[in-house]
């Protein structure tokens, strides 16, 4: 992948999946402008200290570029704990970005949407881009102020502009940030565990196939998309069951988990519109991802993850 004339701008740049997106475009020489409102000291492209709820930034946007919006409250238990932050982040900011990109000029507005915008279901079902959905059948409040932020950028946006609904992102970083590395870190610990139920699945998905997607979508014509929300996702259902069987696996160990003998949450969007628009195709396996991850959470060496 080459970059284009394009400038990235992009938003959160300073959080998990903004810095390693930033760090990647500028490897492939895309111009890169961050903003966030702690700016990462150690960034190597063009950063600022934005707050998106309040200031005007537009001027900071160069014409003709790519804005990439990853800023928000990011997880359903931030959301949680502070709503009045998560509406002024999540709702005014996602405004006032789009607002922004509609006054610079900009030529594309991506918008890192989530899974979470798909209902829960307790079997194994296929959930598509072009599904109704309705607010009524969520039951968090981060997941409605995704779903709100695609109205948002749906009814507000004056350029093109595609809804990315990540899967559960994983990765290596030095604290669990998904169930998915939680889990892990527990079977290598040899933590007592327990789940509401084995059969939860979601579609995992690791940084790097991530932010491959972001920026195959970054350098892709967005008005030639007729359908403006895409999947990005892993190419598999993976319950919590087989995330510790895939640990036990690569440490050699035989873990219990108990259960407590509730209905299965699963969520399942399909990644197949993006394979065939974006011509992307996340390559990462579990157990590489996993092992990754271990050895970034506990530093060890352990011939077991080599």
């Amino acid at each position: 992948m080459t970059s284009n004339d394009n400038t990235l701008f992009i938003t959160g740049s300073s959080g998990f999946v903004g810095r390693k997106l930033a760090t990647r475009a500028h490897s492939l020489g895309f111009k890169v402008i961050g903003v966030d409102i702690e700016v990462d000291s150690n960034a190597k492209w063009e950063n600022h200290k934005v707050d998106i709820s309040k200031d005007d930034f537009f001027n900071l946007i160069p014409r003709n570029s790519t804005i990439i919006h990853l800023a928000s409250l990011s997880t359903d238990s931030a959301c949680r704990d502070n709503p009045r932050l998560a509406v002024d982040v999540n709702y005014l900011g996602t405004l006032n970005t789009i607002s922004c990109a509609n006054k610079a000029k900009a030529d594309q507005f991506i918008f890192a949407s989530s899974e979470w915008v798909y209902p829960e279901r307790t079997k194994i079902t296929k959930q598509f881009e072009s599904d109704i959905l309705s607010l009524e059948d969520l039951q968090s409040f981060y997941a409605i102020t995704k779903l709100v932020g695609e109205s948002i950028i749906r009814t507000e946006s004056r350029i093109p502009f595609t809804n990315l609904r990540f899967g559960i992102v994983y990765g290596p970083r030095k604290a669990p940030g998904s169930s998915l590395e939680a889990l892990a870190l527990k079977v290598h610990n040899s933590e007592e565990i327990l789940v509401g139920s084995e059969l939860t699945a979601r579609r995992f998905i690791y940084i790097d196939d991530l932010v491959d997607g972001i920026l195959k979508c970054s350098v892709l014509e967005t008005k030639k998309i007729p359908n403006k929300a895409v999947n990005l996702s892993g190419n598999e259902i993976i319950s919590l069951r087989e995330v510790v069987k895939a640990t036990d696996k690569l440490l050699g160990k035989n873990t219990h988990v108990s259960t407590e003998l509730k209905l299965p949450s699963i969520r399942n969007p399909v990644n197949d519109y993006a394979k065939k628009i974006l011509k992307w195709n996340p390559g990462t396996s579990l157990s590489v991802g996993i092992k990754h991850c271990l050895l970034e959470m506990t530093k060890q060496n352990n011939s077991t993850l080599k």
